[in-house]
């Protein structure tokens, strides 16, 4: 029985390993209509890998899935003391916010600015947070030089504290992810100016490229695959096409879906990802590449992939309410969305019609 392997690289969530592989299982199961999909468990299937079986056009086929993870590479700025925290934030502010690049063709992009600017609001309220606690923490003696200027800031910080600013900020926590937001825009920047985790290290992107790379090598090892599909939902659009604009070809045909990617924009901050996206398009082994997004994610721009024969993006629709498109719930839906479950299979349903197709006209063409 014929095998096809379809890699998950995920997106930074501060989820286990796995968790996410369990997710993109779930639902592809449960939203899949043309191909139903049976789940498999045996002794013999290798641990990380989870196994469906199809039957299309009377055929039978097996998809292993598995998972790139990447996320406990990264630090969180959340989790650091103050004093780091509130340098690095000063930094991000200079990065996202002061740099116009990233906020060109807002009207084009409604939907996606209203999401940045949330995003924005956000940071701001973490950042206001951080920068009270550093200076409330300051302690100086009262014969020191600088004892006058720090009740003053103290002064302003209790005006910056005050319950109507704080009514505000207690809404946006409640509303949004917001470590999880401070989080990605800290991680954004390393990955796309190449800085490390921490000092002493290899940039981040490299750790990342690496550990993605070296999964896919053992996946692969894992059997004789007719092809190999990559999904990359959110930032982890981003490390697929960073891998695979450079990445040898290995022999089998290679299909790659980007889900509720960030690529366009963040490519305006770093021209070389838009350089990767050009020589991801050139692979010659790339039989398609699907962007797949959705006007209600408003944390999602596209990867703005070239107008050739094999690329294209598809707009899916997906419901979401109000809070839950601020909260970014509608960002991390892709997975169990018909319209891209739809997507992610139709390769593998032609396949089999072609198998069909050509054992029929084989058949037609023997003497009776």
């Amino acid at each position: 029985m014929k095998r096809n392997l379809i890699m998950l690289v995920p997106g930074l969530t501060r989820v286990t390993s796995t968790a996410q592989l369990s997710e993109f299982t779930e639902g592809l199961i449960a939203a899949s209509e043309r191909m139903p999909l049976a789940h498999i468990a045996a002794p013999s299937i290798p641990p990380g890998v989870q196994r469906l079986r199809t039957t299309t056009a009377g055929q039978e086929m097996e998809l292993d899935l598995v998972e790139a993870y990447w996320n406990d590479l990264v630090p969180s700025i959340t989790q650091q003391t103050l004093k780091t925290r509130l340098a690095r934030g000063f930094s991000l502010i200079w990065f996202w916010l002061a740099n116009l690049h990233i906020w060109k063709g807002v009207l084009r992009r409604k939907y996606l600015t209203f999401g940045l600017t949330l995003s924005a609001l956000a940071f701001t309220v973490w950042y206001l947070g951080t920068i009270i606690l550093f200076v409330e923490a300051i302690e100086p003696s009262a014969d020191s030089p600088f004892f006058s200027l720090v009740e003053e800031i103290k002064k302003s910080v209790e005006y910056i504290g005050g319950w109507r600013i704080w009514a505000v900020a207690t809404a946006v926590v409640a509303l949004m992810p917001v470590s999880l937001l401070v989080d990605i825009s800290d991680f954004c920047k390393r990955y796309l100016t190449n800085e490390p985790a921490a000092r002493g290290k290899p940039a981040v992107r490299f750790e990342i490229i690496r550990r993605v790379r070296e999964q896919l090598q053992s996946s692969l090892a894992l059997g004789d695959y007719e092809s190999v599909t990559i999904v990359g939902h959110s930032f982890g659009s981003v490390v697929t096409v960073d891998l695979f604009a450079d990445l040898p070809s290995f022999g089998i045909p290679v299909r790659i879906l980007t889900m509720g990617s960030l690529i366009e924009v963040l490519g305006k901050q770093a021209p070389w990802l838009q350089n990767e996206v050009l020589e991801l398009s050139r692979r010659d082994d790339l039989i398609e590449w699907i962007d797949i997004k959705s006007h209600s994610d408003w944390f999602a721009s596209g990867s703005a992939v070239p107008k050739v024969h094999n690329c294209y993006e598809k707009v899916i629709g997906s419901y979401g309410t109000f809070p839950d498109k601020i909260a970014a719930k509608v960002h991390s839906r892709y997975f169990d969305n018909q319209e891209a479950v739809r997507l992610l299979l139709s390769y593998f349903e032609r396949q089999e019609s072609l198998k069909v197709d050509s054992t029929e006209s084989e058949s037609a063409m023997e003497p009776a």
